[in-house]
């Protein structure tokens, strides 16, 4: 089945700021962050590869910024899975796409249900069949900026009378050189579909590369270290660095490089790419969760800047 493509439009864009830092937000445009900016002593810094585009075809998303997966995230294979009654569901997708791709929440409208100055939360509603998913639910993002930085947060809440299959994380693109995650597992892929655990022990330190890459772990400790080079350029040790704390059931973790690209994705995510379909074959630690009606999955993704008060702000706090 093929889903219509309509243009998001990133107006009207909202602000929130704690201190040094800011975000913006473009609820319209699938609840993305288009920028994270800390403006310190060492001057203004983009964590985040900020979108500049005001619109863009939803199936042709600028690679910036930073959008929900929900209700699932990475890959569904050819489209369909088995549902936990053993039913074929069958997902629409984008003409040209084989295989159905980062949920649905990146691709729709964020009704804003609260706007502070360092706040925002955001809903998404979807009904029961829409895309071929047979089921309701709604999902909660809150964006937090704080003293440290930013902080994101999501709830899913199975709104249907049946059991939802279900996952979610979050696919920001930073503009960092490296970063370094522990992690026990590695899965194996085809062409960004896992097909199983690999018997590799996943690498520690990921870099951007020109060959480029697709790396699926899981059994991380839910932390990562991201490395920048320094605000002239120069990758010569004194740039920035990026802590990530994951909470919940964020269990898994996909670091990804293309060929070529001027971005590195680190994206906490709760299952396996193509986890419906390998959980349905038994395939073990898929991490797919299945969420009773009226019940919820929730997690949240603390983004820790190592960011240095102006002087003259320092000054005048104390």
């Amino acid at each position: 089945m093929t889903r219509e493509v309509v243009e998001l439009k990133v107006e009207p864009l909202l602000r929130i700021a704690h201190g040094a830092h800011s975000v913006e937000v473009a609820p319209s445009a699938g609840g993305r962050i288009v920028r994270f900016t800390t403006d310190d002593a060492r001057g203004a810094h983009e964590w985040l590869v900020p979108i500049t585009a005001q619109s863009w075809p939803c199936d042709a998303w600028p690679k910036g910024g930073c959008y929900p997966l929900v209700p699932f995230s990475n890959r569904v294979r050819d489209a369909h899975f088995p549902a936990p009654d053993g039913a074929r569901i069958e997902l629409t997708t984008f003409p040209g796409m084989t295989h159905a791709l980062h949920g649905f929440g990146q691709y729709a409208a964020w009704s804003v249900e609260r706007h502070d100055a360092d706040c925002i939360e955001m809903r998404h509603v979807h009904r029961e069949g829409e895309h071929g998913w047979p089921w309701a639910y709604e999902a909660i993002q809150t964006i937090q900026v704080t003293a440290d930085g930013a902080r994101l947060s999501m709830r899913v809440i199975n709104r249907s009378s049946q059991p939802m299959p279900a996952g979610f994380g979050f696919h920001p693109y930073f503009a960092a050189q490296e970063a370094d995650l522990d992690a026990t597992t590695l899965w194996r892929h085809e062409a960004e579909i896992a097909v199983g655990q690999s018997d590799e022990k996943p690498p520690r330190h990921h870099a951007k590369e020109d060959e480029g890459y697709t790396r699926y772990m899981s059994g991380w400790n839910r932390r990562a270290t991201l490395r920048y080079v320094d605000d002239e350029g120069d990758d010569d040790g004194d740039g920035r660095t990026l802590t990530l704390i994951a909470d919940g059931p964020l269990d898994h973790v996909v670091v990804h490089c293309p060929a070529g690209a001027a971005y590195l994705c680190v994206e906490p995510v709760s299952h396996v790419s193509d986890g419906f379909n390998l959980h349905a074959q038994g395939v073990p630690g898929t991490s797919v969760a299945v969420i009773a009606p009226g019940s919820e999955i929730a997690a949240s993704l603390a983004m820790a800047t190592d960011a240095r008060p102006h002087p003259t702000r320092a000054a005048d706090a104390a």
